[in-house]
């Protein structure tokens, strides 16, 4: 049984990552994650059951945030369906596929790759400061479906190489590549993660972990009943991202998302330290 604070911390997590989710289009695992860590470390969970467990309901939680969000912006007329599926090929497909060759040898080395990524991210984070002024004019049905699909793999090589979701790589390229106003490309990646997501949520399911409490009803790692309270306040709080998302201005967007991604870049260098 959870207690009455674990349930408010699991809420509120839920409510937190929910909102940054719909806001900034990235999922909310970067807020997701930590939450789930503590609430695993309570329960006794330990290594190598503990990194997975953490991960596994993550993408989990991101599922019902994609897909609130996405309700939202359909009815606020800002779902692509043409555009989400695109990019959600391309990831799903280049992601499952850097895993498949991660897995056959010793050459890759998330450090090294942490590096390079680093570096990525901070060249792109200045590249949107720099032009968080400038208005973009592009809009998302002037471009053919090939330029979405490219995006996907780009960030499934993203996140299957660095472990991180690709939220952030994936509406950078939008904006910087594409030129594409930033609403409209958060609103394609709102879609897209969660379809991106669901792959990987399925492995865990069908995966058996060693040192989960007795007594919690689980399918594989996915602790379906006891992250209810998490859900609950994803699936209340992300509309409201997606609602405050399209009241402001595009430029304090960017600005939000600058934080977020110099914090993605906080992270990283402190996971290599």
């Amino acid at each position: 049984m959870l207690d009455i604070y674990t349930i408010v911390l699991l809420f509120l997590g839920g409510c937190l990552g929910g909102f940054f989710a719909g806001l900034l289009g990235i999922g909310g695992g970067m807020v997701f994650i930590p939450v789930l860590s503590y609430f695993f470390i309570q329960m006794g969970i330990i290594d190598p059951d503990l990194t997975k467990a953490f991960i596994a309901n993550s993408f989990f939680a991101i599922i019902f945030s994609g897909i609130s969000a996405s309700i939202k912006q359909y009815k606020s007329g800002q779902f692509f369906p043409r555009e989400v599926l695109a990019t959600s090929a391309g990831a799903i497909a280049a992601s499952l596929f850097v895993s498949w060759l991660i897995s056959l040898g010793h050459w890759y080395s998330k450090a090294i790759f942490s590096i390079f990524f680093i570096a990525v991210l901070i060249f792109l984070n200045v590249r949107l400061f720099i032009q968080r002024n400038k208005e973009t004019v592009l809009k998302i049905k002037n471009f053919a479906v090939g330029r979405f699909i490219m995006i996907g793999i780009l960030t499934g090589t993203f996140a299957a190489l660095s472990g991180l979701g690709g939220g952030f790589i994936m509406v950078m390229l939008f904006v910087q590549w594409l030129k594409i106003d930033i609403k409209e490309s958060t609103a394609v990646s709102t879609g897209t993660i969660p379809l991106i997501s669901i792959p990987l949520v399925l492995y865990y399911m069908i995966q058996q972990p060693q040192s989960y409490p007795a007594g919690i009803f689980h399918i594989g790692y996915i602790m379906v009943f006891a992250l209810l309270p998490l859900i609950a306040g994803v699936v209340l709080v992300s509309p409201l991202g997606v609602s405050t998302a399209n009241r402001i201005k595009p430029q304090t967007l960017k600005k939000v998302f600058i934080v977020f991604s110099a914090l993605i870049i906080l992270k990283m260098l402190l996971e290599i330290v």
